[in-house]
């Protein structure tokens, strides 16, 4: 949907979805968000983009 809409690939490849709704509970939102930034970390250690962006910064 991101790439229909024009955003670059490796912009899209980078991005994360969230689907709430009227059933979704304020423990379950705390819980993601706790949990989101280990996740992140080690999607950005795998990311071939990310470690590219870092050379071209250098």
């Amino acid at each position: 949907m991101l790439r229909a809409m024009g955003v670059p690939f490796t912009a899209a490849h980078g991005s994360i979805r969230f689907s709430l709704s009227r059933y979704s509970t304020e423990d379950e939102v705390d819980l993601t968000i706790e949990k989101m930034p280990r996740i992140i970390n080690r999607l950005r250690e795998l990311s071939p983009f990310v470690q590219s962006a870092a050379l071209n910064r250098s």
